[in-house]
């Protein structure tokens, strides 16, 4: 009788126990939803621009350099630009013609620059991501892309002050797009996203850049006129007065958009051409292999992003500005991607400095960005705006530009703490300014953090 109460005892103990263990279980399953991930538990990005990198990383020992310093540095990820905006390719391509020269400085055709940086980042635990510039295809400083050499009939019309002229002859241009409404040049496009993907199948991540229009005052060519023309179901009775007019508020002003009657009809168009692109991009990439992660970097000044014939909102996310019409929401494509790399390209890390007198405005030089103090002009700001309107659609990494803050390395770590304490990671553009302002310990030591 004894030995049973002693048993029952026992049994009544572990059942304890395990309802205990099970509590303790319960509780720490929801602390970690709710307790911010630390900076050691978070992807950074650390973007390498093909150009600006071109003598640095012509030798595959200081590529290997690179990527063991960026592995000590606590960055996770490194973004290989394998498309700069001239549209010549920095890898063995038999679709694209290759950069093998790049301001005097020669590189050994046999150095397959991609392979080497996957084979160094998979050394160092670092996944690689190819980075590619989509629509553009020309550099109006080297004169040098298929929109001079090989497809001039591809590059974009823009509609000016002055009338409509194609991009090569608009000196302001640098980088030279060329018209993604054309079936040719979205089939060109699309074989070179394959050919990456068939090539390097040891390959982390595909991500675009400027998968997009070249801004407001593109595309006027004929041919986009006559397809969109066909998507309202009738003509355009006057080119180009029913889409805008540029018009200048005062004598000495800059020149300004007046939207006409067709205005947001054709914004949601365009929007919707970027979205099917980006639907085929994807299809593109998993099918050949769906292990690849499919990203996509972009501005996160999302309320003036319409100018780029852009919407990088998921379609579950209805804008309320006045250039958006009722079916936008349809154009978002956040759903179609793994992550997005979103530009916080601003010196004011809170919300609260955008009022002060003092406000860089003048570091804005990025397409359709305003000068404006609105809340997202603000590292904080892009974070917010970001999340809100991609509503957990993807992931997000708040994207820095390091040339913002140069002489000032304090405001820097800053900016990085308020993104990696917003988004779920960081990238930072570029390795160039990285190494030439020496902040490799700035970011170790708040990545330990």
């Amino acid at each position: 009788m004894l030995k049973s109460f002693y048993s029952f005892r026992a049994m009544i103990k572990r059942q304890r126990i395990k309802y205990f263990s099970v509590r303790i279980f319960v509780l720490l399953f929801f602390l970690l939803q709710i307790i911010p991930c630390s900076a050691q538990s978070k992807r950074m990005f650390l973007w390498i621009d093909a150009s600006a990198n071109w003598t640095l990383l012509s030798e595959s020992a200081q590529l290997k350099a690179t990527a063991e310093k960026a592995a000590k540095a606590g960055f996770t990820d490194l973004v290989i630009d394998i498309k700069p905006n001239i549209g010549y390719v920095l890898y063995p391509s038999k679709i694209a013609p290759r950069l093998l020269e790049w301001k005097g400085v020669k590189r050994d055709p046999d150095y397959d620059y991609l392979k080497k940086a996957i084979e160094y980042g998979r050394k160092n635990g670092l996944k690689v991501h190819a980075a590619l510039n989509i629509f553009s295809e020309g550099s109006r400083p080297s004169g040098l892309g298929l929109v001079y050499d090989k497809h001039p009939e591809w590059q974009t019309y823009l509609y000016t002050p002055e009338g409509i002229k194609p991009i090569t002859q608009v000196k302001s241009k640098q980088s030279l797009f060329v018209n993604p409404h054309r079936s040719d040049v979205r089939k060109y496009e699309l074989s070179l996203i394959a050919e990456v993907v068939r090539n390097y199948p040891q390959l982390d991540g595909i991500i675009l850049d400027r998968a997009r229009f070249d801004g407001i005052s593109s595309d006027f060519s004929e041919e986009t006129r006559t397809a969109f023309e066909k998507f309202i179901g009738h003509r355009v009775a006057h080119w180009t007065e029913d889409i805008f007019t540029w018009q200048k508020p005062e004598p000495d002003s800059d020149y300004q958009v007046t939207p006409g009657p067709l205005f947001n009809k054709w914004i949601f168009w365009r929007a919707k051409l970027i979205y099917d692109f980006f639907r085929a991009a994807r299809d593109t990439v998993k099918s050949l292999n769906p292990k690849i992660e499919f990203g996509d970097y972009a501005g996160s000044w999302y309320p003036v992003y319409y100018k780029l014939g852009v919407n990088w909102a998921s379609k579950n996310y209805y804008p309320k500005y006045w250039w958006a019409d009722s079916a936008y929401h349809q154009t978002g494509y956040a759903e179609l991607l793994d992550f997005f790399l979103s530009g916080c390209y601003y010196y004011e890390v809170t919300i609260d400095e955008l009022r002060l007198s003092q406000a860089r405005t003048d570091l804005r030089q990025e397409a359709a960005m305003g000068k404006g103090k609105e809340y997202w002009y603000s590292v904080e700001g892009a974070c917010d705006i970001t999340n809100k309107v991609i509503m957990n659609a993807t992931k997000v990494y708040g994207s820095l530009f390091l040339m913002q803050y140069k002489d000032h390395p304090e405001q820097f770590q800053r900016a990085v703490k308020m993104v990696l304490q917003k988004t779920g990671g960081l990238m930072l553009f570029d390795l160039v300014y990285l190494n030439e302002y020496d902040w490799w310990e700035k970011v170790k030591e708040i990545r330990a953090e």
